[in-house]
């Protein structure tokens, strides 16, 4: 039988961590459970564990914390497990972003698509499945949430190779739609969405406060607000972004989630840019992913601080909200609907490929969790988002098997990459930044 425990796996995630812990802490449902918190990083993993305890502490929950640089000693009858893996840290992701740069590729995240989305899945794919695989054998009805970008080809991999039900969650979509609530004048609450796509992709098929249809005016106001290809630089979300609002304007839908990670997806945006002075107000998304990533140091002081007793904690954060939110329904079996969750296509979505990882609404409640069927999207945006799958099934096999020929067509068929000349250089630049963990595509 599974235990009362929850296993964080990259519980050194500097933000998401203590989110999950006040959350949990604020949730009556995980009374008496342990959280195991995992990480290669003892240290981390220990700062970790004091902060959750002193979080348990503050707001009177009884939850216990245990730090482990082992997860097979933490797996053991687990009822959820959750990865935040990094492979290569904030160093890693930086040289996803500076190698492509290098032959003249410029991305706004490079943590999902483009170049740097590759490199990411062809260092995570094999890390994400060993965890599945011990997932497998030592707690095999455990619900396994992953977190981890790129999160379509971390979990098209672990459905792929194990029995282990898998779902990734991103916070995204969500704060897509509280951002054109906010826009529409309409409290969140009150909104009734429907998104569907690929994770960083989700087309906003459907949007109604009641029986009112909320997409004329969303229209309307995107048509005001929204610049072109000169709008001024921009992160943050709403009618007034450029780039959502031309596929708007091209696929007859509205995309999530934000510019900095839509405009990835496709092979204009970006193209010819410099990487200082990017087009259609996108250097604003550039600059919030590198603040992103020189930042981590940083909030590590602020992190033990806090663990020590020497500073205050932090308001909650909103990043593990959903997590919470879905092992509440899932232990006490009272349904939930959740706007947002990537697994399997099956059918869900019939114009995209079956075996692909889509995002899709969701049931939630003692059955686990069950995707819903949305029918056809659009034929534009299908076939975007079919070419889409199919490079990530690449991507996920060159992980899977140590090809180079593969990681090579992988990476060509990315469409911020002009040609395979190009494909190569970057995929060997990588083997060298990242070595050892992509010495297997070395030429």
């Amino acid at each position: 039988m599974p235990h009362n425990s929850m296993v964080l796996i990259g519980a050194g995630s500097t933000v998401f961590t203590p989110g999950l812990m006040t959350d949990l802490a604020l949730a009556p449902a995980f009374s008496g459970w342990t959280v195991h918190l995992v990480d290669l990083d003892a240290d981390a993993a220990d700062t970790m564990a004091r902060l959750g305890r002193r979080i348990a502490a503050e707001h009177g929950a009884d939850l216990h914390f245990e730090a482990h640089t082992d997860r097979r000693e933490a797996l053991a009858g687990a009822r959820f497990v959750t990865t935040t893996i990094a492979v290569g840290a904030a160093a890693g992701w930086l040289h996803d972003i500076e190698i492509p740069a290098r032959h003249g590729i410029a991305q706004t995240v490079g943590d999902s698509v483009g170049p740097g989305g590759v490199l990411r899945a062809l260092r995570h794919v094999p890390e994400i499945v060993a965890i599945a695989r011990d997932v497998e054998e030592l707690a095999p009805q455990a619900q396994m949430i992953n977190y981890s970008n790129p999160l379509t080809a971390n979990v098209r991999a672990v459905a792929a190779t194990t029995s282990v039900d898998v779902v990734g969650l991103c916070h995204g979509t969500m704060h897509t739609l509280s951002a054109l609530a906010g826009d529409l004048g309409v409290p969140a609450d009150q909104v009734r969405a429907t998104f569907a796509g690929l994770n960083h992709l989700c087309w906003l098929l459907d949007i109604r406060r009641g029986g009112e249809d909320l997409y004329p005016q969303l229209l309307a106001l995107v048509g005001e607000r929204a610049g072109g290809r000169d709008a001024p630089s921009t992160s943050r979300e709403g009618v007034h972004l450029s780039v959502s609002a031309d596929l708007l304007r091209t696929f007859g839908r509205y995309p999530a989630p934000g510019d900095r990670h839509v405009s990835e997806f496709f092979g204009w945006y970006l193209r010819g840019a410099d990487g200082e002075h990017l087009p259609w107000g996108l250097q604003g998304g550039r600059d919030d992913t590198m603040r992103y990533i020189h930042e981590k140091a940083d909030l590590w002081e602020q992190l033990n601080a806090q663990a020590d007793g020497r500073a205050p904690l932090n308001s909650r954060n909103q990043e593990a909200e959903r997590l919470v939110s879905i092992a509440t329904a899932i232990i006490t079996g009272r349904d939930s609907v959740e706007l947002a969750v990537n697994l399997p296509n099956d059918g869900k979505i019939p114009n995209l490929p079956p075996l692909a990882v889509v995002e899709v609404p969701a049931v939630i409640g003692a059955a686990g969790i069950t995707g819903l069927a949305v029918g056809p999207l659009p034929a534009g945006i299908a076939a975007v988002l079919s070419a889409r799958a199919q490079q990530q099934e690449l991507t996920v096999q060159a992980a899977l098997t140590g090809s180079r020929a593969t990681a090579i067509q992988a990476m060509a068929l990315d469409p911020l990459v002009t040609d395979t000349a190009t494909a190569t250089a970057i995929l060997d630049d990588a083997v060298v930044a990242h070595a050892p963990a992509l010495d297997r595509f070395a030429g």
